[in-house]
């Protein structure tokens, strides 16, 4: 059975997920989805027209288009737009807000608890196909059936993970912002290299491997972390010299505390967005 998906906001990641979205159903990796969007920048709809999206000229015609409409809008934004899409919302839609600090709560009050409401959180790789997306699916209002499909949908575009709603800041601080953390890792490897005598085109290349390759060998080998890190470290040797330089400057510390950081300032945001 074909699925309508629309998304209201199409920019950079509402964009992404339907363009994630087009793509695996061209490639035959998942039954046929009919796809729509708006978005108020018309430019950004061509690419996902020629996708196979199909464009729509209101956030109301999404709606009467789409049983799961994802609500990819800035969070000042979204009590407006579910308002306009009011008319349109029964018990056979969905509405999915990827909204960072509105609660389930606000969504189902300026929805009139005409339809479920779903919480997703992703992070930025799902701009390339391998997203981590958070799934809150407590409203009592969702089928089963429907839950599969949400999994379904959202695992095409990377790793689900289903959490409770309590969880979902924490799930913000740790993955959310967790291409952050990466990146200035990243960014200092880059530096280095280029002291060491590297260009800078050079370097940024072998370190990009290099995250790629360590990142692999973690999904596949269950040893713990730190024996990972270990391994590297041949007695006397090179590594061991670095890796004592991190361990004095508390680089685990630092990367716990940086997320704790972002977890807190969630939570304030969470208090005042609703």
């Amino acid at each position: 059975m074909t699925m309508r998906i629309g998304c209201v906001g199409c920019g950079n990641m509402g964009g992404a997920i339907l363009a994630g979205l087009a793509r695996s159903a061209g490639q035959g990796q998942t039954d046929a989805y009919a796809l729509c969007g708006y978005n108020r920048t018309a430019s950004r709809m061509r690419p996902l027209e020629e996708a196979g999206v199909q464009v729509m000229t209101s956030p109301l015609a999404v709606a009467e288009n789409a049983d799961i409409i994802i609500l990819a809008v800035k969070p000042y934004q979204m009590r407006e737009v579910v308002g306009q899409l009011r008319p349109a919302l029964d018990a056979n839609k969905v509405l999915v807000s990827v909204a960072a600090g509105i609660t389930s709560n606000s969504l189902a009050q300026w929805a009139e608890n005409a339809c479920p409401v779903v919480r997703c959180m992703p992070n930025t790789p799902a701009l390339v196909g391998m997203g981590v997306f958070a799934l809150c699916l407590e409203d009592p209002k969702l089928s089963q059936s429907r839950k599969q499909s949400l999994l379904q949908v959202f695992g095409t575009l990377g790793q689900c993970v289903e959490l409770a709603e309590e969880k979902f800041t924490a799930f913000s601080a740790l993955i959310g912002a967790g291409p952050a953390y990466v990146f200035a890792m990243m960014q200092g490897l880059v530096q280095a290299g280029v002291t060491l005598g590297f260009t800078h085109a050079q370097s940024r290349q072998m370190v990009t491997a290099l995250f790629a390759g360590s990142a692999r060998m973690a999904e596949q080998d269950a040893s713990p972390l730190g024996q990972l890190r270990d391994n590297v470290c041949s007695p006397g040797g090179l590594t061991i010299a670095g890796v004592n330089v991190l361990d004095r400057a508390g680089l685990t510390g630092l990367l716990v505390d940086a997320v704790l950081a972002a977890d807190a300032r969630g939570a304030e945001m969470e208090r005042k967005g609703g």
